[in-house]
């Protein structure tokens, strides 16, 4: 349950900013036709039903695993939102806060999640308890309708046109309507079942409610039902001339109800933003063909950007395990070099965890036979400050054929390795694009007076191969 949940919130965290960005493009192309911005709501729907795998140096999703499944199990509990300033503020008070107690005989984490994840489950039961209590409700009040013709039926116990049901959906209509606006509901309710409308409003509750905890999630489902009902006004008046127009405004306006309780299912015809759809409607004009054509590419590009993850959590390089192939590049200042056979052994989960089995020569025979767990592999871009600068140009043992520069000129994809092993040390992880995979081993502690090393400082660089 505690790994679902997990699972849930990276998702949703990731689905999170594919929603920060349709509220802005709702800004920025605010003449976008209706329909359309229901497509870019559509978007954010599938992220956060799919966990999705697609890499593409497009996305602007900066981590698609901000919390690791085995942050419960860490020594040193982070998260990896991909935001560097946001780990250095957050990563420090989760594992001053979370940190294992060795004498303890359960992780205070696992607790504390266990806990989240059985108040999440609570309230998708809570959200489903007010679905199903309010289609009763509104089914008690219309088993008493009278059906008129089609699927139009007369209600004495209601205030405003709406469809109620999924596989036979049916349009109700009160009493008291008058009989000059009844031809208007019935166009506005027909184009939303031509939509599918019902449909796709019951699926965006279901979202919401195993998304509830999700603030985003709330807003996004109230401008999904916003966009539904301004989207079925531009269908149901797409050939109405002006006398029409006002007419359907007018029955827009006389069916409007008051109503700021959360619509679970019915699809309602006065009850969301009547002023603006009524001004949208007597403004409504067939958008240029133009017009619509940069709405599909704006559609296109967010599905391009927010669909996928970082180019780089591939699986062509995680998942796998490694040996040293060569030695790079060696400090001058270090006191033991090391040949291939004597290096570290390396393995990339596929959560993106750097794990080391020690050099014996360095650590000893023992500690060479047990995985380590180095640390979470956090995607970065590589400079000049934070590569060439690491490394000592005149050193003895600096290859003559070795430069930082094209090391970083050619690099395809950089992780940053905090080690949680040991205090001051961190890797680097290098793709190159011409395929080849480079460890970068190094130290942060500070003024060393006894390695006589500057603050920064890689100790070695490593050609990796994997293993058979």
């Amino acid at each position: 349950m505690e790994n679902v949940f997990i699972q849930i919130l990276n998702m949703g965290i990731a689905a999170g900013w594919l929603i920060l960005a349709v509220m802005l493009l709702r800004i920025i192309f605010k003449n976008m036709p209706k329909g359309m911005r229901c497509i870019l709501w559509g978007l954010a729907g599938i992220r956060l039903v799919c966990p999705c795998t697609i890499e593409s140096a497009l996305s602007l999703i900066p981590s698609a695993q901000t919390i690791r499944p085995d942050i419960v199990y860490q020594q040193k509990p982070e998260i990896h939102s991909g935001i560097g300033a946001l780990n250095r503020t957050v990563n420090p008070l989760l594992s001053e806060s979370f940190a294992p107690d060795v004498t303890a005989s359960i992780n205070p984490l696992q607790i504390w999640i266990f806990l989240a994840s059985f108040i999440w489950i609570a309230g998708m039961v809570l959200m489903a308890v007010y679905a199903v209590s309010s289609y009763c409700v509104l089914y008690q009040k219309v088993r008493e309708s009278v059906r008129w013709k089609d699927n139009l039926y007369f209600c004495d116990h209601i205030h405003t046109p709406f469809i109620l049901g999924v596989a036979r959906p049916r349009i109700y209509l009160p009493s008291g309507i008058e009989e000059e606006h009844i031809v208007y509901v019935h166009a506005h309710e027909n184009a939303h079942l031509a939509r599918r409308d019902h449909i796709w409003k019951l699926i965006a509750f279901l979202l919401l409610s195993v998304y509830w905890f999700h603030p985003l999630c709330w807003a996004a489902y109230w401008l999904f039902c916003k966009e539904l009902e301004f989207a079925c006004d531009e269908r149901a008046v797409r050939d109405f001339d002006m006398e029409r127009k006002k007419a359907y405004a007018k029955a827009l306006l006389e069916c409007s109800i008051d109503s700021r309780k959360l619509a679970a299912c019915p699809l309602a015809f006065g009850e969301i933003s009547v002023k603006k759809r009524i001004q949208g409607v007597l403004g409504y004009r067939r958008p240029a063909f133009w017009k619509i054509i940069i709405a599909a590419i704006v559609c296109v590009m967010a599905a391009a950007c927010f669909l996928t993850n970082p180019k780089g959590s591939a699986s062509e390089l995680f998942g796998r395990e490694y040996a040293v192939e060569e030695i790079v590049y060696e400090s001058p200042l270090l006191s033991v070099m090391l040949t291939p056979g004597e290096s570290p052994s390396y393995s990339l989960t596929k959560n993106g965890t750097l794990m080391e089995k020690r050099s014996a020569l360095l650590y000893g025979e023992e500690a060479s036979k047990e995985w380590v767990t180095c640390g979470r592999a956090e995607k970065i871009t590589l400079t000049e400050d934070n590569l060439d600068q690491y490394i000592y140009w005149n050193g003895p043992l600096l290859p003559s054929n070795f430069k930082p520069s094209e090391l970083r000129e050619k690099n395809d994809g950089a992780w940053y390795v905090n080690s949680e092993a040991e205090e001051g040390k961190f890797y680097y992880i290098l793709q190159q694009k011409n395929g080849g995979i480079y460890l970068a081993e190094g130290s942060d502690r500070g003024e060393d007076t006894q390695m006589q090393m500057d603050p920064c400082n890689f100790w070695r660089i490593y050609k990796l191969k994997e293993k058979a």
